[in-house]
């Protein structure tokens, strides 16, 4: 997307942003239709919720275009001087928060539903994931890109993903980022469609 002119690049990033919240909303429901798992000591007597094939391919899509949106939204902020460290630390978190979720859903869906070693994939997934977010929503906000009202919808929540327990119906608490994320896109296509142009900051900016 390095080449993409502004026009296209808003449009590849509110698309790939609404198909990756829609997705992401709708593997948490379809998994939240599985039978209640287990928590902690709950476990010695019971077994942990496993995936299905079709959560996993909706997380695979959610997680594969949030990257492409979140890169995105990224080259978007550049006009702003909006580089350095704390673009890649972003870029760098989300890649392994992605990667991780990606790996459980594999394991999960096609290998072993009940594997115990789940939470070595999930917990980090969600801390990476979650970080690598508020960062993006942060750039975002210094650059202006978005409007304030979007960024701070992101952040908020973002910070309700880690209450999102894949165990319980607590998993449903993820369904508000996705929503989120889909809004961001329309709001980008909106946008495009009526032609307004970001208040992006001047290089020089403080």
């Amino acid at each position: 997307m390095e080449g993409c002119p502004v026009d296209r690049l808003s449009q590849v990033t509110g698309v790939s942003a609404v198909v990756s919240g829609v997705s992401w909303s709708a593997a948490a429901v379809s998994h939240n239709l599985q039978p209640q798992g287990c928590v902690a000591e709950g476990c010695a007597s019971s077994v942990m919720r496993g995936s299905t094939a079709l959560t996993g391919m909706l997380l695979a899509v959610a997680g594969l275009m949030l990257v492409v949106s979140v890169s995105g939204l990224l080259l978007m902020t550049r006009r702003a001087s909006q580089r350095g460290p704390l673009v890649w630390t972003a870029v760098t978190s989300l890649g392994v928060g992605v990667a991780c979720f990606l790996a459980a859903g594999v394991v999960s869906g096609f290998v072993d539903a009940d594997w115990s070693g789940m939470p070595l994939l999930v917990a980090p997934g969600i801390v990476f994931l979650v970080l690598g977010l508020l960062m993006v929503a942060t750039i975002v906000w210094r650059a202006r890109v978005l409007p304030h009202q979007v960024s701070v919808a992101i952040l908020v929540t973002a910070l309700l993903l880690p209450l999102a327990n894949e165990q319980t119906s607590l998993v449903l608490l993820a369904v508000p980022f996705g929503l989120a994320w889909a809004g961001t896109g329309v709001y980008l296509l909106a946008r495009d469609r009526h032609g307004v142009r970001p208040r992006v900051l001047a290089p020089n900016s403080t």
